[in-house]
């Protein structure tokens, strides 16, 4: 019976016309469950568009939906081959004159379908411009997205010499591929020039001759895929009824792929190669006129892989079959030109068998496998079909690991033996000479004790030294490994034993990202066992603009007797206009809520919004999330960067003045109050004053910290890793939260939040720290003009420390040594309300580098606050007349007299 009604079904499929399978529509609540994709990137939710043919599943974005760098919508949001959940798609966003601030209304979608395609156009403009971009999908070509984009001039408005649209695969989430289908020969596949549009000048480096880009997906989210997107022409039509093509153009940074068109052909110069200084002189001279209409089409198509021959094998369906079998499926096949230029890349299948198209030509193939091994062949390809003689790269040498333990274990090479590059992908992504590794890349190994964890590694032969740990609060094993070419061995290691006792803690890490960011591949599964294996204890998912529950796979893993989720968003601003001219940077907020139905999962807008706004939606007050400004400051003084708000602002362009009051320009502008709800800019609960490992960048957000806290402005100071892939470390930094209960059992969220709230918490990228004034500890109000100091620091064996530094309402008064498991007393005395911050620091040694790379150990406390004269009321002390160093010059040398 069973099998009559499915050859029944089967049947009735292939009787159903093929318009069937053609989908454009809104998303509602009543189709979302078919119509929302999946994937580590689907964003699509109730309110965006809808698009199938049976072979490609698309969503669109509504207009009130903002993208990356733009607040709005209209643009392609989610894309994959129909019946697999592994988008991974960004964005695609259109830019007008190359600027992220002249992005053009989109005001209107439709949808619209007939017997052979469905389309959904998105229309739009602006003074003197109008927009109109078709998504289409047919039944003649299933494999394809047709993308047409239509610039049309009226009367008025700025001037408009180039439109482009930039695809968004930030920090090499995606892997970058150029090339030029018409002239193999200048292709520059994943070795891109200098990518940075800021000024013609350097934006003339970074521009290359590309028809078409292909975009690599995770190497570790399967189903694999790949992005093509192929230009299929480019045209000004002119009022007259005259067509003629333009110059296209492509540039691709770390983060971006952008590639576009010029409003007019050239009048001198142009030709075949990428446009020079002669064709950009020009630009200034351009504009379209009334009735001129600019046009671009493109084609995306999604390979079933996650490499460039699962794409190019379309653009070379012309050429010759090659087939061959390499030793090793974890290898990688490169594809050049006889000189060097990059035609394809592919990646063989599990029994080592690879196919591609090439067109007919000579070739050089490259086999590149992890443990440094390589092979290359000359080819010459004809029209006929060519099998290549198997390809031998040899045995490498392998670790077999623990199983059943959990542990971090450091790889590092010695005695001339380079550190190995577990997770490389392979692919040698690159811009302006600089590597760009992959999410994956590094020379640890994390397990959790879990079914799933790695069973073994592949290594050079050479020599080793192999640390394992976990995390700040146990001690370090090490043993050494040397191994041959073709050997297996069994690496016997003891594991870590807990060296501290931070009994009354609970270690947090409020800022953690994964694949479900637009700027990482690393999957959350990974995430999660890497956390686990670090020894961390809390961690706040924060995936940019998408609100995601990491506690499900907490569950599904096993690991909810020994870590606590918490469902957290990162508000990411790019865009600059609106209401804020400089963005608002990165924001996290948690606990919030996850809306399955909703656009990113009901993440808040930020994009061109003042950050008063923001707060505002997200909410203040009693039982509103906790929001968190996030790296305030970048790695320079003085030095703008977009996702550090207190270089710009948002609304200054200028950064923040730690010397001056909120009075005074520009930091007046933080102060400003919303008229309608009266929040201000800096209204927010907490800042990251420890982000990943630099130490410049904590010194700078101190002084901005210190300088807001003795203006009566108190943001609770928090350390967070910011991990976004295995190179990283989640939990380091981290922030210990105060917690009568720190069991995972008996977690209790509201306490939690209470303590957090309260400055109940000292944040640290190793030495623990605990710091008292009488009975008051960070947070806390300590009442009178005299009292003790008891400031005790620990750390684990690997952990560096020798530094105190106290200081006194942004004053140092003692910077003195302090030695692991030594506790000080010192006497303070107070004129006036103020408060007491400590830290302790010590200088990274060879171990301690091995294990947290470029990281400083240090820990600060929250400030302790004083209530000198004993009213009941704590005062702020104001800022000083002459400004403390720690504020005016904060990288300079700190205070370093002995204190007796």
């Amino acid at each position: 019976m069973r099998a009559r009604l499915a050859w029944l079904a089967a049947l009735l499929v292939a009787a159903a016309p093929a318009s069937a399978q053609l989908v454009a529509e809104r998303i509602t609540p009543e189709n979302a469950a078919q119509l929302q994709l999946g994937g580590p990137d689907a964003d699509g939710g109730v309110g965006d568009w809808a698009l199938r043919n049976g072979t490609l599943c698309a969503v669109i974005a509504d207009a009130a939906h903002e993208a990356p760098i733009s607040p709005q919508g209209g643009a392609l949001a989610d894309l994959v081959r129909c019946g697999r959940a592994n988008d991974q798609w960004s964005a695609l966003v259109p830019l007008v004159n190359l600027s992220r601030s002249a992005v053009v209304p989109v005001t209107e979608l439709r949808a619209e379908r007939d017997e052979r395609a469905a389309r959904i156009v998105a229309e739009g403009g602006r003074p003197g411009l109008r927009i109109r971009t078709t998504w289409a999908l047919d039944l003649a070509a299933p494999d394809e997205l047709s993308v047409t984009t239509e610039l049309e001039r009226g009367d008025g408005g700025e001037r408009t010499f180039a439109f482009g649209e930039v695809i968004f695969h930030a920090v090499g989430q995606l892997r970058p591929f150029s090339l030029l289908r018409r002239d193999l020969a200048r292709s520059v596949g994943f070795a891109h020039p200098s990518g940075d549009p800021s000024s013609p000048l350097t934006m003339l480096r970074g521009i290359v001759a590309a028809d078409a880009h292909v975009l690599v997906g995770g190497e570790l989210i399967e189903p694999g895929l790949a992005y093509g997107i192929a230009l299929r022409r480019a045209e000004l039509h002119r009022a007259g009824g005259a067509v003629e093509p333009v110059a296209t153009f492509a540039i691709t940074g770390e983060s971006f792929t952008m590639t576009g068109v010029f409003a007019q052909p050239f009048w001198v110069g142009g030709g075949e190669g990428p446009p020079g200084l002669l064709e950009l002189a020009q630009l200034p001279l351009m504009d379209l006129h009334p009735g001129d209409v600019l046009v671009l089409e493109r084609a995306i198509r999604v390979g079933e892989r996650a490499d460039v021959a699962s794409v190019t094998d379309a653009y070379f369906a012309e050429g010759a079959l090659v087939t061959g079998r390499v030793d090793d499926p974890g290898a990688r096949i490169h594809v050049t030109t006889a000189a060097g230029a990059p035609v394809s890349e592919l990646r063989p299948g599990a029994d080592g068998a690879f196919s591609l198209r090439l067109p007919a030509g000579a070739y050089r193939l490259r086999a590149l496998a992890p443990g440094g091994r390589e092979q290359a062949r000359e080819i010459a390809v004809g029209a006929a079909p060519l099998a290549l003689e198997p390809i031998a790269l040899g045995e490498p040498a392998r670790a077999l690991l623990p199983r059943g333990q959990t542990l971090r274990l450091v790889f590092v090479g010695e005695a001339g033996t380079p550190d190995p590059r577990f997770g490389d992908d392979l692919l040698g992504f690159r811009v302006n000479g600089q590597e760009i590794p992959a999410g994956a890349l590094v020379n640890a190994v994390s397990l959790a004790g879990l079914a799933d964890d790695p069973r073994e590694v592949t290594l050079a032969p050479g020599r080793y030294r192999v640390l394992a740990t976990r995390g700040l609060e146990y001690d370090v094993r090490e043993t050494r490994l040397e191994l041959a070419a073709g050997e297996r061995v069994t690496l016997a290691i003891e594991p870590p034993a807990r060296a501290l006792d931070t009994k009354g803690f609970i270690a947090a890490d409020f800022h953690v990202h994964s694949a479900e960011s637009f700027d990482a591949s690393w999957p959350h599964a990974r995430q999660l066992a890497a956390f686990a294996a670090n020894g961390s204890e809390v961690l706040v998912a924060t995936e940019h603009d998408r609100i995601f529950d990491p506690r499900p796979a907490i569950a599904r893993l096993g690991l909810g007797d020994r870590l606590v989720g918490i469902v957290g968003v990162e508000i990411t601003s790019a865009f600059m206009g609106g209401d804020a001219p400089y963005s608002i940077g990165h924001l996290n907020a948690y606990p919030v809520r996850r809306e399955p139905l909703a656009w990113r999962g009901g993440a808040p807008r930020a994009e061109g919004r003042r950050l008063r706004a923001v707060l505002a939606d997200v909410g203040r007050g009693d039982g509103a999330p906790f929001v968190q400004m996030n790296h305030p400051r970048g790695h320079v003084q003085h030095q703008f960067e977009d996702g550090a708000y207190f270089t710009h602002l948002a609304v200054a362009g200028e950064d923040y003045d730690p010397t001056q009051g909120l009075d005074a320009e520009p930091n007046r502008a933080l102060a400003e109050r919303d008229p309608a709800t009266g929040l201000r800019d800096l209204d927010y609960d907490g800042v990251e004053l420890l982000n990943g490992p630099s130490v410049e960048r904590y010194r700078l957000t101190r002084a901005d910290w210190l300088s807001l806290l003795l203006q009566g402005v108190v943001h609770v100071g928090l350390g967070n890793s910011d991990s976004h892939g295995a190179g990283e470390l989640p939990g380091a930094p981290r922030s210990y939260v105060a917690l009568a209960d720190d069991s995972i059992a008996g977690f209790d969220e509201a306490r939690f939040f209470a303590a957090l709230r309260a400055g109940r918490v000292y944040a640290t990228t190793g030495p623990m720290l605990e710091a008292t004034l009488g009975e008051a500890g960070p947070g806390q109000r300590f009442v009178g003009r005299a009292g003790m100091l008891r400031v005790r620091v620990d750390a684990a064996p690997w952990v560096p420390v020798d530094r105190l530094l106290v200081h006194r309402d942004g004053e140092i008064l003692h910077d003195r040594a302090i030695a692991r498991g030594e506790t000080l007393e010192l006497p303070l005395a107070f004129e006036h309300d103020g408060f007491v911050v400590v830290e302790v620091e010590g200088v990274a040694d060879a171990t301690f580098s091995a294990l947290a790379p470029h990281f400083t150990p240090l820990a600060v406390a929250n400030p302790i606050f004083v209530d000198a004269d004993g009213d009941g009321v704590w005062s702020a002390p104001g800022l000083p007349a002459e400004p403390p160093p720690l504020l005016a010059d904060p990288l300079g040398s700190a205070f370093r007299e002995e204190t007796p």
